[in-house]
């Protein structure tokens, strides 16, 4: 894409609008990525001014543990950084116990399993698949070998 002369009556449009605008409805009207829209926006030294009200944070506190953030972000019409950002703030976070048949199945599947396929089954994120598989020791075993270039090269630069 080519880079994009910015008129006065752009500009002005980006000021008129860039509240009532996501980045990525004034990327499609401007014909540019949301990142350049970003840009602009921090060139002209304009800042959303987005305020969590008290009846978002009830609802955002009565729903995260029912909903992803992809849909609480729709439902707020806001954007899922935005969810993550303030469930952070607020100390809101989704904890799922490990009982011992999560452990089992854990235990009996790693082998067999990536850890996507594994947090998907259990309903959690895979960096919470990979913090318990180390937690337990549990290490999945290679199975391909490495080729004799490649352990050329790994010699070559112990």
């Amino acid at each position: 894409m080519a880079r994009r002369r910015w008129t006065e009556e752009d500009k002005q449009f980006l000021r008129d609008n860039y509240q009532k605008l996501t980045n990525k409805e004034l990327a499609e009207y401007f014909n540019l990525t949301p990142g350049g829209i970003g840009y602009q926006l921090k060139r002209l030294d304009l800042k959303r001014n987005r305020k969590w009200t008290s009846d978002k944070d009830s609802f955002l506190k009565d729903s995260y543990t029912k909903m992803i953030n992809k849909d609480l972000a729709n439902e707020l019409g806001t954007t899922v950084c935005a969810i993550e950002k303030r469930l952070g703030t607020l100390k809101l976070r989704r904890l799922k116990k490990w009982t011992g048949d999560r452990d089992k199945f854990l235990r009996d599947s790693y082998d067999i399993m990536s850890n996507g396929y594994l947090a998907k089954k259990l309903g959690i994120t895979e960096l919470a698949v990979a913090k318990k598989l180390s937690r337990l020791g549990l290490i999945r075993k290679r199975k391909k070998k490495w080729s004799k270039k490649k352990r050329r090269i790994l010699e070559r630069k112990l």
